[in-house]
């Protein structure tokens, strides 16, 4: 059993913090990828931006629930790759899905249309966030 990466929007930290019990019910969400290593390699593809600089950036998947809880936590994704992924356009998200599905964290078996679909649905995600003024934040649990 694998885990699981569930994308939410939330008005702040705390909001999404108090998801880190039983997740991010009644909120606009999505089950995705990995929160460090997978969305930074999108982030990398998306904007041109090294890898190693993204994901070692502080606001990087930055743990905003409690570090003891035993079975989930919750981490705040930067604005910066809300907006990447909100504003990249039909033809981009397809330039990028094949790499992407290539990478080492896909074992390089990625479906690109099988993930297309999925980078679309994050993208509205991140739409909503940004339209609304809010944040993305992703639930992880075990």
């Amino acid at each position: 059993m694998g885990n699981i990466y569930t994308y939410f929007v939330a008005e702040n930290d705390a909001a999404a913090a108090a998801t880190a019990d039983a997740g991010p019910v009644g909120l606009p969400s999505l089950d995705a990828v990995d929160a460090t290593v997978q969305a930074g390699s999108l982030m990398a593809l998306l904007t041109g931006r090294q890898y190693d600089e993204i994901t070692a950036a502080k606001s990087w998947a930055r743990l905003v629930s409690d570090p003891a809880h035993e079975l989930a936590w919750v981490v705040s994704m930067p604005d910066s790759f809300t907006d990447a992924l909100a504003n990249a356009a039909n033809a981009k998200l397809a330039e990028v899905v094949g790499p992407w599905s290539q990478t080492e964290e896909f074992w390089g078996a990625g479906d690109p249309e099988q993930l297309l679909p999925l980078l679309s649905s994050w993208r509205a995600l991140a739409q909503t966030a940004k339209d609304s003024g809010q944040h993305m934040f992703c639930w992880m649990a075990l």
